[in-house]
């Protein structure tokens, strides 16, 4: 049995405000598709943040629609989970990817979290903050537990795992991660990564597209962007990297201003031989020179012929500076609030409650906030019985895991699905 791994399509994010970029995004998708369809696999797996956000736009909607359908003419089942980007954590609320339900997506969620296709165990969770990480593990011990039914079985997941992620960004640690699976089809983490873990493969395929410039790094040269096909009939899963060319190049470029003129005629040379404009990162540094001058001489050279210019300047005395600051020191907003919460609080969970809390109201996810900032004071501050009572008071599609596991187990009054979904009173 073969299936197709992919993750974190971003479909709708217009990079740098540009139509054009959004527009990339659709195509290479739908070229993923196509791959897909062509390489003939039994199922597809799509770990998480399929939309860029949590409100995509029409065009996002389509794009998608038309990639199922293509998906279901060719009788090829798809299994998805919401990853951070499209999860919607309020109350009542749902991600948009069950809009498709009807259409062919099986949407592996709280209510849902396990399907099976043929003899394999496919099961999963939706996106889980780090403050939220008790709900987390209880939700990969339940998966645990049902996985050795199995003769094989895949967890979806989209998480960031320690390993792979900056000091302290993580949501859940690699020791942590349940051993009984043979494939963990993860999402959240860009890069391609593919390892040996529990009994077989741990695989991030990563993104679709550079969705941030940082991505355009020594990881993306050598494995690219794209997918995987994963072979289930070896006692270890066999992964095959399929890489789907890009729409447009991402250029980072350092010129010593000492030999500017000649550096930029080659750049200038090598962006007008190419068939769609490249985005350029330039940075021009060393010597004594006026920043606007050398921006003017740069922007009338090149930049009719790339799509987006992100230029940055370092003359001698601004390279002089940064010599005089401790680049040990990380300035980043998430670590500095880790380290003042840290100092006044001395608590791990208060620490990933005050990161979750950043991430969503820098972007404007106002009511999120609320429904984490409510969850958290049930969880640690109510007593167990007035924890319960709101807990059970809010079950839903965006609830905490371990509060809806735990009542769906002890549940029997649900049948189960006449399709291959089930539930986990079913079994």
């Amino acid at each position: 049995m073969r299936f197709a791994h992919l993750s974190d399509s971003h479909l709708g994010s217009r990079q740098f405000g540009l139509l054009e970029r959004e527009t990339d995004f659709y195509d290479v998708f739908a070229k993923n598709i196509d791959k897909i369809i062509e390489k003939d696999v039994d199922f597809v797996i799509h770990s998480g943040d399929l939309f860029d956000n949590n409100r995509p736009s029409t065009e996002a909607l389509l794009a998608f629609q038309k990639a199922l359908l293509r998906l279901n003419e060719a009788k090829i089942p798809i299994y998805a989970i919401a990853g951070n980007h499209d999860s919607i954590l309020r109350k009542g609320a749902l991600p948009p990817q069950v809009l498709f339900k009807d259409i062919g997506l099986k949407l592996i969620s709280d209510k849902n979290p396990a399907y099976n296709e043929g003899p394999v165990l496919i099961c999963g969770v939706r996106y889980v903050p780090s403050s939220q990480s008790r709900a987390l593990k209880n939700a990969y011990d339940q998966l645990s537990k049902l996985a050795d039914k199995y003769l094989k079985s895949i967890l979806v997941s989209h998480q960031g795992i320690d390993k792979w992620m900056h000091e302290d960004t993580h949501e859940i640690e690699l020791s942590e991660m349940p051993k009984n699976f043979d494939y963990y089809a993860m999402g959240h983490v860009h890069n391609y990564v593919e390892e040996d873990f529990g009994k077989g493969k741990l695989v991030y395929p990563g993104s679709m597209e550079i969705w941030r410039t940082s991505e355009s790094n020594e990881n993306y040269r050598e494995n690219g962007k794209g997918f995987v096909v994963v072979d289930l009939s070896y006692d270890k899963p066999q992964v095959e990297r399929v890489k789907i060319d890009l729409p447009r190049e991402f250029y980072k470029e350092i010129i010593d201003y000492n030999k500017f003129d000649e550096r930029l005629a080659i750049i200038k040379e090598e962006i007008e031989s190419l068939d769609n404009k490249p985005l350029l990162d330039l940075t021009v540094a060393g010597g004594d020179f006026d920043s606007a001058e050398v921006y003017e001489v740069i922007n009338d050279a090149i930049g009719d012929s790339v799509l987006n210019l992100r230029p940055s300047f370092k003359p001698d005395k601004v390279l002089d500076e940064e010599k005089l600051i401790d680049t040990t020191k990380i300035l980043d907003p998430r670590a500095l609030l880790q380290k003042r919460v840290n100092e006044k609080y001395q608590n791990d969970d208060v620490n990933k409650l005050s990161v979750d809390l950043l991430d969503n109201l820098s972007i404007g996810r106002i009511d999120d906030a609320q429904f984490i900032s409510d969850r958290f004071y049930s969880q640690h501050y109510y007593n167990e019985e007035e924890a319960r009572e709101l807990n059970n008071a809010q079950i839903n599609e965006s609830d905490s895991l371990d509060d809806y596991l735990d009542k769906n187990l002890d549940d029997k009054e649900d049948s189960q699905n006449e399709s291959k979904q089930m539930r986990f009173d079913d079994l």
